[in-house]
């Protein structure tokens, strides 16, 4: 049995759809409870006589993440399946980025975007599709990549049709300065050089190119990045680097001119979002290998900012550190996508890469991104080479799922731009504000302890835990073991308005409904303090306290 929404995403005043596919005794009556965090908002009922059935559930408001739980007559208390969905007025916020990269004529299936549903992936990035990097159509419908991989032209365009029809946004890989050997040879003024006056080769294929504002690459590349829009029909193109160089030559004039790339990639992102011609405004990202240079590109022209991590962000505080870092410099509402392609799934013990993957998605929601982590049929990635992924078992697909839904069904405790990040200031010394008893607390995320982040607003407090108790160490890139389960975790949060609700949740049980929690208020010296418990944490809960608003 299973239900997902029919749409990766729903616009505003568009009706929702979900999908139920039902392998139990026909016909029978299921109660739908549609929820807005804890808060029932709409409970409807339908007799069900077949096995796949589309459900209308009307409309919904905007800029709100939703639950969905079905339940039977014989059990009202305990769903039997359960879903998310999400409505927007703002298609271009809240990107949560896929991959699909097997294009071969057998690869026509929708198991792929139907996987890529189910996890509410909106936006995705078609992956090594082009003929060429320099000369992105094919003469032929079926041909040979630069690495070597078949693709089928036809079947790239029917997964351009699919995805759309399912509420994706498909993009094209189109990466920024690289080019074929044959075409540096055509215009080898056109590359970039180092500082012995050779051209800059990755991996002996593919020669970096100039993408100052006067160099010919660059009208060039956005005449392909046009051509990826206008024959093949995607909405928008994945600027792809490799981080190095960072620095290098120009043989463009007659006397060679260092070139500082940091500040020529702004002015390309730039130029490239003003001048694509698309049905609708093109989706762009670009790609900050190792975070650099987040600091130029992050406020430019494009959907969100997009950081590929590498050493030495190497510990669960780095990944917090990059999110934090895009968001200052981003200064607006864009989604913040982090790349950080896990090896357990491919290295070393398998038994160790899903509590990996758990820990990471934890950290990196917790903190107000997304990870770019599934996509083709229940895959991940890795590593940087898209298509040599690696499969998840129906297990780990069925957490890796969950862990998704409960991503969207909660996404205003995680995406609500108003909520800033407090947990380095306070907590610890003599901070009133956060305190806990009987539990190793970390507010940068140490191996062997909880690590407490904290997020606030005027009338509402979210407290992410992350359970590192038992880990070694805090590499987010290395496997690891199941946590220690941690019980009766005290808190005592000092508040200034009067408290309505707190409530925890969590992706790692099958219900992922919000628990109540009790609490006693005292007054303090330092005003008043709120005391609850948070019964149990196996790998990642939410806790949020919500004011009385009327004060």
């Amino acid at each position: 049995m299973d239900i997902y929404p029919l749409k990766s995403q729903f616009n505003t005043n568009e009706t929702v759809i979900l999908c139920l596919e039902w392998d139990k005794e026909l016909p029978i009556k299921i109660t739908l409870k549609i929820y807005s965090l804890a808060e029932v908002v709409k409970e409807c009922e339908f007799d069900i006589n077949q096995i796949n059935i589309h459900i209308n559930i009307g409309k919904f408001d905007a800029s709100l993440g939703y639950g969905v739980c079905v339940f039977t007559q014989n059990n009202t208390d305990i769903p039997i399946l359960q879903t998310a969905f999400d409505v927007t007025n703002s298609p271009h916020k809240f990107l949560r980025y896929g991959f699909l990269s097997d294009f071969t004529t057998k690869d026509y299936n929708n198991n792929a975007l139907k996987w890529l549903l189910k996890c509410h992936i909106n936006i995705v990035q078609f992956y090594d599709w082009s003929y060429r990097h320099d000369d992105f159509i094919s003469p032929e419908d079926d041909y040979q990549d630069m690495m070597g991989k078949e693709i089928s032209a036809n079947t790239i365009r029917k997964k351009i049709v699919d995805a759309k029809s399912l509420g994706m946004h498909p993009i094209a890989y189109g990466a920024v300065y690289a080019a074929s050997m044959n075409f540096f040879a055509k215009h080898p003024k056109w590359a970039f050089y180092n500082s012995c006056g050779d051209p800059f080769v990755f991996i002996d294929i593919f020669y970096i190119m100039n993408i100052i504002e006067s160099s010919p690459w660059r009208a060039h590349l956005l005449k392909e990045y046009q051509k990826a829009i206008s024959i093949m029909g995607f909405e928008g193109i994945h600027m792809d680097t490799y981080g190095f160089p960072k620095t290098a030559y120009s043989h463009l004039n007659k006397k060679p001119e260092l070139v500082r790339l940091e500040n020529s990639l702004p002015t390309l992102i730039d130029e490239i979002s003003e001048e694509l011609i698309c049905e609708n405004k093109p989706y762009l990202i670009f790609n900050n290998v190792g975070a650099w240079p987040v600091h130029k590109t992050a406020d430019q022209k494009q959907d969100a900012v997009y950081i590929e991590v590498w050493p030495p962000y190497d510990r669960y505080s780095s990944i917090a550190e990059l999110i934090r870092y895009a968001r200052y410099y981003a200064r607006d509402s864009k989604s913040i996508i982090i790349a950080a392609y896990l090896k357990p799934f491919r290295d070393g013990d398998r038994t160790k890469a899903l509590p990996a993957a758990r820990l990471l998605m934890g950290t990196i929601v917790s903190c107000g991104a997304t990870h770019l982590f599934t996509g083709e049929n229940q895959a991940v990635l890795t590593q940087g080479y898209y298509s040599n992924y690696s499969r998840l078992s129906i297990f780990e697909a069925d957490i890796i799922r969950r862990y998704y839904d409960y991503m969207i069904r909660y996404s205003n405790l995680f995406y609500d731009e108003e909520l800033q990040n407090v947990s380095m200031t306070h907590t610890g010394w003599d901070n009133y504000e956060y305190q806990t008893d009987g539990h190793n607390i970390s507010s940068y995320g140490e191996s062997d302890k909880i690590w407490m982040i904290i997020r606030e607003k005027k009338f509402r407090k979210c407290i992410y835990l992350i359970n590192l108790c038992g880990q070694t160490e805090d590499y987010w890139n290395k496997g690891k073991v199941e946590p220690l389960l941690q019980e009766n975790i005290k808190f005592a949060v000092q508040v200034d308005f009067p408290v309505s609700n707190i409530f925890f949740s969590t992706p790692d049980e099958n219900n992922l409904n919000a628990t109540r929690l009790t609490f006693i208020e005292r007054n303090t010296k330092v005003g008043k303090i709120i005391e609850f418990i948070l019964p149990r944490l196996r790998y990642w809960s939410t806790i949020w306290i919500d004011m009385k608003t009327d004060n």
